[in-house]
């Protein structure tokens, strides 16, 4: 590790040239990427929507995968070339156990 204290001002100049260097040349590979993977758990009562478009758990997912995520990837300045994409499953037993306190707490 270099000791920035014992730098001359043009060693530094080169330095933080040779930063910035770095930090473009990683923007643009490929293999210095992060990402995040969010899931959500989201209740929804087909009967408390008798009047809208989203009558079934399949038009709520729609509108989850596409309009909600992209709000989300406009918020952050993302494209959709940004975007890996999604996935929309069922909860399965194990995952109705870890949520069993969101299920159960119903107003």
């Amino acid at each position: 590790m270099t000791d920035i204290s014992k730098l001359s001002f043009r060693e530094l100049e080169q330095l933080q040239d040779q930063i910035e260097e770095r930090k473009e040349m990683l923007r643009s590979s490929k293999d210095c990427v992060e990402g995040y993977k969010i899931t959500f758990c989201v209740k929804f009562n087909p009967a408390m929507h008798q009047y809208t478009d989203l009558r079934s758990s399949e038009m709520f997912g729609d509108y989850l995968a596409n309009d909600v995520a992209n709000l989300i990837i406009n918020d952050f300045g993302r494209t959709q070339l940004d975007v890996s994409g999604f996935e929309i499953t069922e909860m399965n037993d194990e995952d109705k156990e870890e949520w069993k306190c969101f299920w159960e707490n119903e107003e």
